[in-house]
């Protein structure tokens, strides 16, 4: 038994330095703290060991992720659709971005964008991010196609998508006003999309919208630490130069992470899974509970006493989100699909 536990820790342990990311986006109702820095990050480097210094930042807002099952609306509107990201920001008059996913056994891609002004609706062909888990160094690219809207303006749009995991460090964070400091191995995925608008059959090729996005993984939480947008959409058709660039932090992550169960240090196979799904750990805490919850937010399974596997043959297809939590009462969660 002793050597088991010791070649099951050797395992988790050359897992966990292998800058592998789980998932794509956040876990249910992250809030993320909207920053404004008053020296811009540098995020040109790439590749291993990385050392990235994210201080001076000014809180400025916040911005919550939930996640939902598509409505029959949305199904007819995005076909494929798993499941609908919205962003929703706090106070003032509240903004709501969606982004409506597909998430099966072949991998994850974008469907839609609903973002601000405009509407990205990848009805030819979707945006491919990968199949996850992602090690660094994955690359998938390929082209996209679909119809666009913008202030009443609609049309068809081609270009490009590329997901790389491109980079993997050391992220330093420590917030101005309200000194929040935050020191973690983070692994990086970057992806860009390149769009060409029209509105046929005669205005061709009327603007561009070219995006880069960053998404930080914590290594340990396995989840979002910090993410950056950059939009610039250029259309002298539609007489706009319009650039957005938005930074956010994970605050409770980047606040502590003393109440966080490293995700690393448990595993969820075979995932997707049909029947039963089985949970790993190398963690020497005791497991109180095991809680399984949809894309809605319903509780469809709990239970006090953990055996080590779990039936989801009664679930319904679809993403599930398991969270662990134990006895000194840290948690984590992980997503998995069921087939």
């Amino acid at each position: 038994m002793k050597t088991k536990l010791l070649l099951l820790a050797s395992l988790f342990s050359i897992a966990s330095f292998s800058q592998t990311i789980t998932k794509f986006g956040s876990d249910p109702n992250t809030d993320f703290t909207v920053v404004t820095p008053t020296i811009v990050p540098d995020q040109t480097p790439t590749g291993a060991n990385v050392v990235w210094d994210f201080s001076g930042s000014i809180p400025a807002g916040n911005n919550i992720d939930s996640y939902a099952a598509p409505t029959a609306a949305q199904l007819t509107t995005y076909p494929g659709t798993t499941e609908v990201l919205s962003i929703t920001s706090q106070g003032g008059t509240p903004t709501v971005s969606e982004f409506f996913l597909k998430e099966d056994g072949s991998g994850t891609s974008i469907t839609g964008v609903s973002q601000g002004d405009i509407i990205l609706n990848y009805s030819g062909t979707n945006a491919f991010i990968g199949l996850f888990p992602l090690n660094f160094g994955a690359n998938n690219s390929g082209a996209v196609s679909g119809t666009f809207s913008y202030l009443g303006t609609s049309g068809t749009f081609t270009g490009t998508v590329t997901a790389t995991v491109d980079a993997y460090g050391m992220l330093t964070m420590n917030d101005l006003l309200c000194g929040c400091g935050y020191t973690g191995n983070v692994t990086r995925l970057r992806i860009d999309q390149t769009l060409s608008f029209s509105i046929p059959p005669i205005f061709n090729n009327i603007g561009t919208l070219t995006q880069t996005t960053y998404y930080y993984y914590d290594n340990g939480a396995d989840n979002l630490a910090y993410r950056y947008n950059n939009a610039h959409l250029i259309s002298a058709f539609l007489g706009v130069d319009q650039t957005t660039e938005t930074f956010e932090r994970n605050t409770a992550i980047t606040l502590s992470t003393n109440n966080t169960l490293a995700a690393a240090n448990f595993q969820l196979y075979p995932n997707p899974a049909k029947d039963l799904i089985t949970i790993q750990t190398n963690n020497s805490q005791e497991i109180k509970t095991v809680t399984i919850v949809d894309v809605q937010g319903r509780t469809v399974f709990t239970s006090s006493q953990h055996t080590g596997s779990i039936s989801v043959a009664n679930l319904q297809q679809g993403m599930y989100f398991m969270t662990l939590e134990t006895e000194t009462g840290q948690s984590a969660t992980k997503k998995f699909i069921k087939q």
